[in-house]
């Protein structure tokens, strides 16, 4: 009597070695748009959850009627440090903001009092993004005021209030819309719009003494 031998099925060596060369060519190929999906995805996020944050304040303003501010905030290792002794970072330059806040500002001085309630805060995730003030809200002090009607008006003023934070991806992941700008208009209206800038998260060298209503972005 003959006995069938059993056939083993299995991959040799060679097919091996040619099934993980092929796995390692795509992904080479795939690895770039990989980053670049995930940064463009970061970038989206972070300028969407700064639109709500303007929200936020303007819908608190008008549910409790008082005035509201969003503001510039400091953190660290992601905790943000926002109290009456730290306060609003109201510093006009164009270093990135670390982290903002959304408080009641009951007696409407503009900075956070010990009794004023805090609404929401929120850090800067990640260290490939950077948020700048434009030069309008660095010059009210990284604040937005919204009022009791819904409208943002500048610190002792009645002149509507227009401000742009622009978000940067600095990882280089992204040729092309690699910018964000959250923007606030007459005082209401807010949006998120793409942008390409080839100077987004360059650092620009000191000069030496002597010499010369609310869209947010959809998808990724």
């Amino acid at each position: 009597m003959t006995r069938l031998r059993t056939a083993h099925a299995g991959f040799t060596m060679i097919e091996l070695m040619i099934v993980v060369t092929l796995m390692a060519i795509l992904a080479a190929f795939a690895f770039p748009s990989f980053q670049s999906f995930i940064a463009s995805s970061r970038l989206t996020a972070e300028s969407n959850e700064l639109l709500s944050g303007m929200n936020l304040a303007r819908s608190e303003a008008v549910r409790i009627q008082r005035r509201v501010l969003l503001c510039r905030a400091a953190a660290a290792d992601g905790v943000v440090n926002f109290s009456a002794t730290t306060g609003c970072v109201t510093t006009a330059n164009s270093e990135p903001w670390q982290a903002w806040a959304v408080f009641v500002d009951e007696n409407t001085n503009g900075a956070i009092d010990g009794t004023e309630r805090i609404v929401r805060v929120q850090a800067i995730t990640g260290n490939a993004l950077e948020l700048i003030s434009d030069d309008d809200l660095a010059a009210a002090g990284n604040r937005i005021a919204f009022r009791p009607d819904g409208m943002a008006r500048g610190q002792n003023s009645l002149a509507l209030q227009a401000a742009e934070v622009r978000v940067c991806d600095r990882s280089g992941a992204l040729s092309g819309s690699n910018m964000r700008v959250v923007s606030l208009v007459s005082g209401s209206r807010m949006s998120v719009a793409r942008r390409t800038d080839a100077n987004c998260g360059v650092t620009v060298a000191p000069v030496e003494e002597g010499g010369g209503g609310s869209t947010p972005v959809e998808g990724s």
